[in-house]
């Protein structure tokens, strides 16, 4: 069983030199370890399930005005102003409002869905800046410093973590919430006016399911975050304690969509065309092995005996399978012809379906000599 396995692994041929054979399994066995190699290789690559980040900027949509939240150790208030492009201004103290006390101290939420900010080339009128001044109102503020904390995110931040979190095997949610939470959180000093330019950008995880290890296209769950610089000034809004003075840094808003590196598929297609690529060098030095036209759904039980039936019948013509017709009572004219008939058949099915009869001609000299049979030529026969 073990000969057959390796006599069926490397095929070799009787009329061949023994350098040749020996030649042929040593390259056969140097591309079945290099497959196995290259396999390995790449499923351990697919168990690191690495990430890749494409990239897509959009300046067709105006960009939302971010949320803020002032937290104090002090009663404080707040007051909002809106800049436009035209010079104009206008108030929007109806987007402040308070919010849970924060360990003792107090804290003021602005949020405004209805105000962005269009790009001012399409918009001479545009919305260019929202100003929060802050107003310490505690009594008790003995003056300096009054632990002015500022948080600035996305209108939609809070949602999409909350959406992602709620997400089975979404990667590194609790990375972007630490990114949210400290890559827009300030400090803000007295007698100073800040200028917060900011951008838009919107991360897309990859939600990790059986669909996308198979395929690559699984789900995504949109991030929405700001990435933001804070300049300040010397305090420029009288009485204030100090002002933040918002607008954006850029009008693109990129979106960064994270997909998996190596997929099961990628995984097969790789592996299978190492394979064949080995496979083909192999037989450009070597030639082909013996042809074995069948395969796994020939040799089934239930199918074996309907192919070999129609096979037989496809090939009677030309082969004829009727047994042994030299044992016939028949005249030795009989006899020749129905040689010649079965040789004829069997060249012509030998050049349809194995080899090329030229490849046998020892030399050229004499390769007019040898002419390839036809169907005609049979069918003469038999006559």
């Amino acid at each position: 069983m073990i000969k057959n396995f390796i006599d069926n692994l490397f095929p070799l041929r009787r009329s061949e030199l023994t350098a040749i054979k020996r030649s042929k399994i040593i390259s056969l066995w140097i591309c079945y370890i290099g497959v196995l190699i290259y396999f390995g290789w790449k499923a351990y690559k697919l168990s690191q399930n690495e990430r890749t980040l494409s990239y897509k900027e959009d300046d067709s949509s105006p960009i939302p005005a971010p949320r803020a939240t002032f937290f104090s150790s002090y009663n404080f208030t707040i007051d909002c102003q809106t800049v436009y492009y035209d010079d104009s201004t206008g108030g929007c103290n109806k987007y402040v409002t308070n919010t849970y006390p924060y360990f003792g101290g107090y804290s003021l939420n602005f949020s405004a869905p209805a105000l962005e900010f269009d790009n001012p080339t399409d918009n001479a009128s545009a919305l260019l800046g929202i100003q929060l001044a802050v107003y310490i109102t505690d009594p008790t503020f003995p003056g300096g410093d009054a632990a002015v904390e500022a948080f600035f995110a996305d209108k939609d931040t809070e949602s999409d973590l909350a959406s992602a979190s709620k997400t089975p095997r979404i990667k590194g949610v609790s990375g972007y919430e630490s990114t949210v939470a400290l890559a827009n959180s300030y400090y803000i000093a007295n007698n100073q006016t800040y200028a917060l330019f900011y951008s838009r950008r919107i991360l897309s995880p990859l939600h990790q399911n059986a669909k996308n290890v198979l395929s690559g296209n699984g789900d995504h769950k949109p991030i929405t975050m700001i990435s933001s610089i804070l300049i300040s000034y010397p305090n420029l809004v009288v009485g204030s304690y100090a002002a933040v003075l918002m607008r954006p840094n850029s009008y693109i808003v990129v979106t960064e969509t994270e997909n998996s590196d190596l997929t099961v598929t990628d995984l097969i297609s790789a592996v299978g065309g190492i394979y064949t690529a080995a496979m083909t060098i192999y037989m450009f030095l070597f030639g082909a092995d013996v042809i074995g036209p069948w395969g796994l759904i020939q040799n089934l039980p239930c199918v074996r005996r309907k192919v070999r039936s129609t096979l037989h019948k496809s090939l009677s013509p030309n082969i004829p399978f009727s047994g042994p017709i030299l044992s016939d009572d028949l005249s030795v004219d009989q006899k020749l012809k129905a040689i010649e008939k079965r040789h004829l058949a069997l060249e012509f099915f030998l050049q349809d379906y194995v080899v090329s009869v030229e490849n046998v001609v020892n030399d050229d000299t004499h390769k007019g000599d040898i002419e390839a049979p036809t169907e005609k030529d049979i069918e003469t026969s038999e006559d």
